[in-house]
């Protein structure tokens, strides 16, 4: 069933969600009563006020979405975020595509508080690289990271940092004596964890012909051997990311020439051969995913009319760093390890085409 009329009060209050967590089902109901108070005013020639209208519409998207309302959630623009939800549901799938971060977006971030490896992570921990490479690393993580996460500085004052700091890295394992099938053994040694819920989101996506693209600023061949690990090297899943080039013996020779940072992952950074956007051109509905502001960028390029809902994962810095994020992404998700969030707007898509 698609609904017709464009506002987020019919498309939302169609629904109502039942059951526990995202793998909820959803069934048709009546609209709510909670319209009583805006629809009073209108019939009195007034119009309802903007934060009676937010009431509503937050109130009728966490009964389609209950885990809207856990108290890790931000959303700092209801109205926004419902019209978009109205979108991606009259979308349906095949309007519909999914474009996400891989490092502590797709992954988890931490355990118990333990932080959890990122692509470069994994490989500085293989076993077989010497103690001068992971001494010299982690000096580059401690020198680049603050900068990275620094809300005190522009985009334009990081680029050449991050630039400096991916080009150290790639340079210190060009000269590390790595060879293709390093990879997956050193996947094998330092597993990356996936948060909770990841794996199936995928394998819906999959079920429902919805392409993914994992756009990273991380180590593609690292990325390819974790999802290779997981079964989750399907058809509807694109990568783009730093691979790395072999000589006939298949000794790590250099990474390719397109460096990824994570201020340039758009377009730009799409091979020139690659007609990936071009080829989902009817594919202008969005779901964005990402844990830097860098992420915002990742949908450029997708053809217009979009409608892209972003939902940003604040694992670190949360208290300085959470205005910022409120202000840029739609739904901001603090200290989550769970796809539980994304999923459920996914389900709420997919449960009005049945």
């Amino acid at each position: 069933m698609i609904l017709r009329t464009p506002t987020v009060f019919h498309v939302i209050s169609s629904f109502r969600v039942t059951g526990k967590r995202s793998n909820s089902s959803l069934k048709a109901t009546k609209p709510f009563l909670a319209k009583t108070t805006v629809t009073n005013q209108l019939s009195q020639g007034r119009q309802p006020s903007r934060n009676i209208c937010n009431i509503k519409i937050m109130d009728n998207l966490i009964s389609l979405i209950p885990n809207l309302k856990l108290s890790h959630v931000h959303v700092k623009d209801w109205q926004n975020v419902g019209d978009k939800i109205n979108k991606l549901i009259a979308g349906t799938h095949d309007k519909l595509q999914v474009i996400a971060d891989f490092d502590f977006t797709l992954t988890k971030f931490h355990v118990d508080g333990v932080r959890k490896l990122s692509c470069h992570g994994v490989v500085e921990n293989y076993s077989k690289l010497p103690d001068h490479y992971k001494l010299k690393s982690k000096e580059m993580f401690n020198k680049y990271y603050p900068v990275e996460i620094d809300q005190h500085l522009s985009v334009e004052e990081k680029i050449p940092l991050m630039i400096e700091w991916y080009d150290g890295a790639h340079e210190l394992l060009e000269h590390s004596n790595l060879y293709k099938h390093d990879f997956a053994l050193m996947v094998k040694e330092n597993p990356i964890e996936f948060r909770d819920g990841t794996l199936q989101f995928m394998k819906d996506l999959n079920a429902a012909n919805i392409p993914i693209l994992v756009f990273s600023a991380g180590v593609g061949d690292v990325i390819d051997e974790a999802l290779l690990a997981n079964n989750l090297t399907q058809d509807n899943v694109k990568v783009i990311s730093n691979y790395m080039t072999y000589n006939t013996e298949g000794k790590l020779v250099a990474f390719t020439d397109k460096l990824i940072h994570m201020y340039n992952k758009n377009e730009t950074s799409i091979p020139h051969s690659s007609t990936y956007f071009q080829d989902l051109s009817h594919r202008h509905n969005v779901i964005l995913l990402g844990d830097s502001l860098g992420d915002l960028q990742m949908s450029k390029g997708v053809e217009p009319p979009s409608t892209v809902l972003t939902i940003g994962f604040l694992n670190d810095k949360i208290e300085e760093r959470l205005e910022k994020y409120k202000g840029e992404f739609d739904i901001v998700l603090v200290d989550d390890q769970s796809m539980d969030i994304p999923d459920a707007i996914l389900k709420s898509v997919l449960a009005n085409e049945s």
